[in-house]
This record gives structure tokens, sequence and C-alpha cells, in this order.
């Protein structure tokens, strides 16, 4: 199901410069909490669209519910962000955030999606940064989901690969695992992959 679009130079690269994103991520998500938090990448890998779905229950593993969330990017740089959380993940940090146990799913869905604006408009934001382009972001959206019913939801379409990276955000030694998909077509892959070459040189 994987295919290797990036060459391992490539990956190193992208994989350093998804850290320095994180690195100013993870500090705003310290200062909302006024807390400490660490945002690691634990791996990096790229599907083709046609996978997304298999992916995306793969990397939930057992469970059944999940809070996805989507945001569009559009300019020179343009493509899609999505993020996959599990229940137990996305009620634990809307309690760190608002610092009391939660019960209430508006609570939750508002956490996740500022969780999410941060960790975007810095990663896409840094993409933007290389390639010398510009973008604006779309309002994000938000729903709960259940593996049972994927064929019953949308499919996204207008994309041709999926850039998957497994994050795990550290709080208060609580293990938020995330997943991001950043979804382009081959023109902005290959414009990526053009620009990360040119940084090796």
């Amino acid at each position: 199901m994987t295919k290797s679009s990036f060459n391992p130079q490539q990956e190193d690269i992208l994989k350093e410069l998804i850290n320095v994103s994180f690195g100013l991520s993870a500090s705003l998500i310290g200062d909302m909490l006024d807390n400490r938090a660490k945002l690691h990448i634990p791996e990096i890998s790229s599907i083709d669209i046609q996978y997304l779905d298999d992916k995306i229950v793969e990397v939930l593993d057992n469970d059944s519910e999940f809070y996805l969330t989507k945001q569009r990017f559009l300019g020179s740089f343009n493509g899609e962000v999505l993020f996959v959380f599990n229940n137990y993940s996305a009620q634990v940090f809307c309690s760190l955030l608002l610092k009391q146990e939660i019960s209430d799913e508006n609570d939750i869905k508002s956490s996740i999606m500022e969780l999410t604006n941060i960790i975007t408009s810095a990663c896409i934001g840094k993409f933007c940064e290389i390639i010398h382009g510009e973008t604006i972001f779309k309002v994000p959206t938000i729903e709960k989901r259940d593996i049972s019913e994927m064929d019953k939801y949308d499919k996204i379409e207008g994309y041709d690969n999926v850039i998957v990276i497994k994050t795990a955000l550290d709080i208060e030694k609580e293990n938020i695992l995330g997943h991001m998909f950043i979804l382009l077509n081959n023109e902005m892959l290959e414009q990526l992959k053009s620009t990360i070459d040119k940084l090796e040189q």
C-alpha cells in the first residue's frame, strides 16, 4: 500500500522541515495550555490517494469512532490537510485545554480544531516558505466518523498523493496520538520534491 514518493535524501529533508514547523507548533500549543508540549514525528510515509480510507482504518488500530478535521489551502501551493484522532486522544487534549473533565461533544470538536489549526498553519506555512509561494487557508471542518460506515462518507477528489505523518504530542505525560494527512496532486508533489532537491545542493 505504501509507495515511495520521496527518495531517502528527500525524506530526510522533508522530516527536518516538518520537525521545524512542529517545534513552532509545540511552542504555541504549550502557551495555549500553559504547559510544556513536545510534538514528535515517529514516521512519515506516502501513499496513493486510493488507499487513504484503508490507511485511516490501519492507523486507528482497534478504535471504531474517530474525529476527522479537513482544511483546504489554496494558492501557489495548494492541497488539503486531514487530521485523525481517536476518542481517547481527542478527550484528553480537550480536558488539558479546558482543565476539566469533558463530556460535551462541541467542546471536544472545538479543542481539536484549535490544535489542528496551529499544526496545519505552521507546517503548510513552512512548505510555502521553501517554495517562495503563498497560500490561503479555507475554513476548517470537523466531524465524528465511524469506521463501520466509511463507505457512506463522501470521497475526497482532486488529489493523487497523500503524505502521511504520524504525530505524538507529549503533554503532562499524556501521549496524544494524531495522524496528519497532506493531500496533494501530482503537480504539487513534483513542485515540492524539486524544491527539496534544490535545498540539498
